[in-house]
Protein backbone atom coordinates (compact mmCIF):
# COMPACT_ATOMS: atom_id res chain seq x y z
CA UNK A 1 0.00 0.00 0.00
CA UNK A 2 1.20 3.50 -0.77
CA UNK A 3 0.19 6.73 0.88
CA UNK A 4 -1.47 9.55 -0.95
CA UNK A 5 -0.27 13.00 0.22
CA UNK A 6 -3.90 14.15 0.02
CA UNK A 7 -4.93 11.61 2.67
CA UNK A 8 -5.97 8.55 0.67
CA UNK A 9 -4.08 5.44 -0.25
CA UNK A 10 -3.79 3.00 -3.11
CA UNK A 11 -2.55 -0.52 -3.69
CA UNK A 12 -0.65 -2.00 -6.60
CA UNK A 13 -1.74 -5.39 -7.92
CA UNK A 14 -0.30 -7.75 -10.51
CA UNK A 15 -2.95 -8.18 -13.21
CA UNK A 16 -3.14 -11.95 -12.93
CA UNK A 17 -6.87 -12.47 -12.43
CA UNK A 18 -9.52 -12.03 -15.13
CA UNK A 19 -10.94 -9.01 -13.25
CA UNK A 20 -7.57 -7.27 -13.00
CA UNK A 21 -6.69 -8.02 -16.63
CA UNK A 22 -10.04 -6.54 -17.66
CA UNK A 23 -9.33 -3.43 -15.59
CA UNK A 24 -5.87 -3.15 -17.14
CA UNK A 25 -7.43 -3.35 -20.62
CA UNK A 26 -9.86 -0.57 -19.70
CA UNK A 27 -7.04 1.64 -18.44
CA UNK A 28 -4.77 0.99 -21.44
CA UNK A 29 -7.70 1.72 -23.77
CA UNK A 30 -8.14 5.09 -22.02
CA UNK A 31 -4.41 5.72 -22.49
CA UNK A 32 -4.67 4.79 -26.19
CA UNK A 33 -7.45 7.37 -26.63
CA UNK A 34 -5.36 10.28 -25.30
CA UNK A 35 -4.44 12.97 -27.84
CA UNK A 36 -0.71 12.27 -27.66
CA UNK A 37 -1.34 8.58 -28.39
CA UNK A 38 -4.06 8.64 -31.05
CA UNK A 39 -2.52 7.87 -34.41
CA UNK A 40 0.86 7.06 -32.85
CA UNK A 41 0.02 3.51 -31.77
CA UNK A 42 -1.39 1.74 -34.84
CA UNK A 43 -1.69 -1.68 -33.16
CA UNK A 44 -3.44 -0.42 -30.01
CA UNK A 45 -6.65 -2.47 -30.36
CA UNK A 46 -4.77 -5.72 -30.96
CA UNK A 47 -2.24 -5.01 -28.22
CA UNK A 48 -4.98 -4.24 -25.70
CA UNK A 49 -6.91 -7.39 -26.60
CA UNK A 50 -3.70 -9.43 -26.14
CA UNK A 51 -3.07 -8.20 -22.58
CA UNK A 52 -1.43 -9.34 -20.42
CA UNK A 53 0.51 -10.59 -23.48
CA UNK A 54 4.25 -10.06 -23.03
CA UNK A 55 3.81 -8.58 -19.56
CA UNK A 56 3.82 -11.76 -17.48
CA UNK A 57 6.54 -13.29 -15.32
CA UNK A 58 9.27 -14.34 -15.90
CA UNK A 59 9.61 -11.81 -18.75
CA UNK A 60 7.53 -8.97 -17.34
CA UNK A 61 4.57 -7.85 -15.29
CA UNK A 62 1.37 -5.83 -15.68
CA UNK A 63 0.37 -3.73 -12.66
CA UNK A 64 -2.90 -2.03 -11.76
CA UNK A 65 -3.27 0.67 -9.08
CA UNK A 66 -6.54 0.57 -7.12
CA UNK A 67 -8.04 2.69 -4.37
CA UNK A 68 -7.14 1.03 -1.08
CA UNK A 69 -9.74 -0.25 1.31
CA UNK A 70 -12.18 -1.56 -1.29
CA UNK A 71 -14.10 -4.71 -0.40
CA UNK A 72 -15.00 -7.43 -2.89
CA UNK A 73 -13.95 -7.92 -6.49
CA UNK A 74 -12.05 -5.00 -8.03
CA UNK A 75 -14.05 -2.92 -10.51
CA UNK A 76 -12.97 -0.41 -13.15
CA UNK A 77 -14.43 2.42 -11.06
CA UNK A 78 -11.81 2.02 -8.33
CA UNK A 79 -8.92 1.73 -10.78
CA UNK A 80 -6.45 4.62 -10.69
CA UNK A 81 -3.69 3.64 -13.11
CA UNK A 82 -1.48 0.96 -14.58
CA UNK A 83 1.94 0.16 -15.97
CA UNK A 84 3.78 -2.72 -17.61
CA UNK A 85 7.27 -4.16 -17.85
CA UNK A 86 8.38 -6.36 -20.71
CA UNK A 87 11.63 -7.92 -21.87
CA UNK A 88 13.47 -6.42 -24.82
CA UNK A 89 15.54 -8.43 -27.28
CA UNK A 90 18.67 -6.94 -25.72
CA UNK A 91 19.73 -9.34 -22.94
CA UNK A 92 18.95 -8.24 -19.38
CA UNK A 93 17.18 -5.06 -20.58
CA UNK A 94 13.46 -4.47 -20.03
CA UNK A 95 11.05 -1.82 -21.22
CA UNK A 96 8.51 0.15 -19.20
CA UNK A 97 5.23 0.58 -21.08
CA UNK A 98 1.67 1.81 -20.62
CA UNK A 99 2.32 3.86 -17.50
CA UNK A 100 -0.96 5.72 -17.13
CA UNK A 101 -2.74 7.49 -14.28
CA UNK A 102 -6.34 8.58 -14.67
CA UNK A 103 -6.74 12.38 -14.64
CA UNK A 104 -8.69 12.46 -11.35
CA UNK A 105 -5.91 10.49 -9.62
CA UNK A 106 -2.94 12.57 -10.76
CA UNK A 107 -0.87 14.40 -8.17
CA UNK A 108 -1.07 11.51 -5.70
CA UNK A 109 2.30 9.94 -6.45
CA UNK A 110 0.85 7.10 -8.47
CA UNK A 111 3.05 7.58 -11.52
CA UNK A 112 6.13 7.46 -9.33
CA UNK A 113 4.85 4.46 -7.35
CA UNK A 114 4.01 2.50 -10.50
CA UNK A 115 7.36 3.33 -12.11
CA UNK A 116 9.33 2.36 -8.99
CA UNK A 117 7.33 -0.86 -8.60
CA UNK A 118 8.10 -1.79 -12.21
CA UNK A 119 11.80 -1.15 -11.58
CA UNK A 120 11.62 -3.40 -8.50
CA UNK A 121 9.99 -6.09 -10.64
CA UNK A 122 12.77 -5.67 -13.22
CA UNK A 123 15.30 -6.31 -10.46
CA UNK A 124 13.40 -9.36 -9.17
CA UNK A 125 13.20 -10.77 -12.71
CA UNK A 126 16.94 -10.35 -13.27
CA UNK A 127 17.08 -7.32 -15.55
CA UNK A 128 19.98 -4.86 -15.26
CA UNK A 129 18.54 -1.87 -17.16
CA UNK A 130 15.11 -0.46 -17.98
CA UNK A 131 14.22 1.69 -20.96
CA UNK A 132 11.15 3.64 -21.96
CA UNK A 133 9.89 5.94 -24.64
CA UNK A 134 7.48 8.80 -24.13
CA UNK A 135 5.91 11.59 -26.13
CA UNK A 136 7.85 14.87 -26.16
CA UNK A 137 4.81 16.83 -24.93
CA UNK A 138 4.50 14.78 -21.71
CA UNK A 139 6.66 17.15 -19.68
CA UNK A 140 5.45 15.98 -16.25
CA UNK A 141 6.23 12.35 -17.09
CA UNK A 142 9.62 13.26 -18.50
CA UNK A 143 10.43 15.27 -15.35
CA UNK A 144 9.44 12.29 -13.18
CA UNK A 145 11.64 9.92 -15.18
CA UNK A 146 14.57 12.33 -14.89
CA UNK A 147 13.98 12.61 -11.13
CA UNK A 148 14.08 8.81 -10.94
CA UNK A 149 17.48 8.68 -12.65
CA UNK A 150 16.54 8.03 -16.27
CA UNK A 151 18.82 9.61 -18.86
CA UNK A 152 18.12 10.31 -22.54
CA UNK A 153 19.30 7.68 -25.02
CA UNK A 154 18.96 7.26 -28.79
CA UNK A 155 16.02 5.18 -30.10
CA UNK A 156 16.54 1.64 -28.84
CA UNK A 157 14.25 -0.50 -30.99
CA UNK A 158 12.34 -0.61 -34.25
CA UNK A 159 8.85 0.85 -34.34
CA UNK A 160 9.43 3.93 -32.20
CA UNK A 161 8.17 7.21 -33.57
CA UNK A 162 10.75 9.65 -34.86
CA UNK A 163 9.93 12.18 -32.12
CA UNK A 164 9.84 9.70 -29.23
CA UNK A 165 11.90 10.67 -26.21
CA UNK A 166 13.85 7.57 -25.18
CA UNK A 167 15.33 7.12 -21.71
CA UNK A 168 17.17 4.48 -19.69
CA UNK A 169 18.41 3.79 -16.19
CA UNK A 170 20.11 1.03 -14.25
CA UNK A 171 17.77 -1.12 -12.22
CA UNK A 172 20.04 -1.00 -9.20
CA UNK A 173 21.44 2.46 -8.43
Amino acid sequence: MSSDPRGGSFTLHVAETPQLVSIARTLVAEYAALPHTVGRWPTAAADIAALPGPYVPPNGVLLVALEAGQVGEPTPEIALGCGALGALSTPRVAELKRIYVRPHARGRGLGKAITLALIEWADALGFDRVRLDTAPELMVARALYTQLGFIPIPPYREGLLADAVCMERAVRV
